[in-house]
């Protein structure tokens, strides 16, 4: 699965990447590492207004969801999506179903290979450009109690492709990463359901992704791990990749 990403671009990058524009006041800056288990905000754009960045959270609450409660608590379990059971899965099959599909921009993210009983962090990015977009949906939940209406965003994952089945080798998994082509298809208005998840089960190419392994920093605790530094190569001469 894939809980940590980044997006070291500045907001201009961004905006001229997607031909796309920040909301007014957006609090965005590089981002070097995040973990989707602090929930951050981030710059997303949705099939319904493509031309508008909105600054969604990670975690996506259905909008059926009754109470805060049950709210806090079903986020943490829908930070990732398995693409292939979208349309079956309650927390996920009303955003499928609504078509309320969204491009999530990384410049790249990060994965551990395991050996025995140590794991090794990798970062893995783009080859050939700098921002490269995860298929994700989106909803929309109003606090009944306080009106407050969260939008927020689950990431779509997939049958790993031969660099990231090496990698990620206790799972298997991989962001569904998407080319330029499949950017376009994923943001149609008349995307079908058999549309949708030939996109998500079309590997991205490996030749596509560079690798390398980071220090360990990543999670070091009581250290902060949204700094360059978190990006830094290491060397393990006991790994065996």
């Amino acid at each position: 699965m894939c809980y940590h990403k980044n997006l070291n671009v500045s907001p201009q990058e961004l905006q001229e990447r997607y031909d796309a524009d920040l909301p007014p006041g957006a609090d965005f800056g590089p981002i070097f590492h995040a973990s989707a288990f602090a929930f951050p905000h981030w710059p997303i754009l949705t099939h319904q207004q493509p031309g508008q960045f909105r600054m969604l959270q990670w975690g996506l609450i259905p909008h059926w969801v009754r109470g805060r409660d049950q709210a806090e608590e079903l986020k943490a379990r829908t930070l990732n999506a398995q693409s292939e059971t979208i349309f079956e899965k309650p927390s996920f099959r009303g955003a499928a179903q609504g078509g309320k599909r969204c491009l999530i921009p990384v410049t790249g993210f990060f994965e551990w290979f395991t050996q025995k009983s140590k794991k090794y962090p990798f970062y893995i990015h783009p080859r050939s450009q700098k921002i490269v977009s995860i298929a994700g949906l989106w909803d929309e939940w109003t606090d009944r109690d306080t009106g407050e209406v969260l939008q927020t965003y689950t990431l779509l994952t997939t049958e790993a492709n031969p660099l990231l089945a090496k990698i990620h080798n206790t799972k298997r998994r991989m962001p569904v990463l998407l080319t330029t082509e499949a950017e376009k298809a994923w943001l149609r208005n008349d995307l079908s359901e058999k549309e949708t998840l030939a996109i998500c089960a079309d590997p991205y190419p490996d030749r596509e992704l560079e690798s390398y392994t980071i220090t360990k920093r990543i999670t070091a605790r009581g250290e902060p791990t949204d700094v360059p530094e978190v990006l830094e190569p290491a060397a393990y001469p006991e790994m065996k990749f």
